[in-house]
């Protein structure tokens, strides 16, 4: 019994290491590089020049929306409810610049280009 006491245990450490170890070298997908994805595919997809859907978080106005696109020459900004805004610019700085402003700004949820959708009847 001893002796396969000492053959077994250090089989079992050996084991367990090389699990957890094959567990924590496992290479995890960074959300980073999900995102980049997801903005290429939408780079790629036809969009509507210099316009955006803007949405903003409940209870903000529209004023948050000139405080940080005033400088790209907003031509139009229109309510289509829901806390949502078509915004139009003379000057489209482009989908990442218009992201990376309102990265860490809690009152605009969202800006998107606003995209062409093919209808194919």
């Amino acid at each position: 019994m001893e002796h396969a006491k000492r053959i077994l245990l250090p089989g079992l450490i050996v084991a367990a290491i090389t699990v957890f170890s094959a567990c924590t070298l496992t290479p995890s997908t960074p959300v980073s590089a999900v995102e980049k994805q997801n903005s290429k595919e939408v780079d790629q997809q036809p969009r509507v020049p210099n316009e955006y859907l803007v949405r903003l978080a409940p209870n903000v106005g529209e004023p948050v929306i000139y405080e940080y696109y005033k400088r790209f020459g907003i031509k139009y900004v229109r309510d289509l409810g829901d806390e949502t805004y078509l915004l139009i610019l003379s000057d489209d700085p482009g989908p990442h610049e218009m992201k990376s402003l309102i990265q860490d700004e809690s009152r605009i949820k969202v800006v998107q280009p606003n995209l062409i959708h093919w209808d194919y009847r």
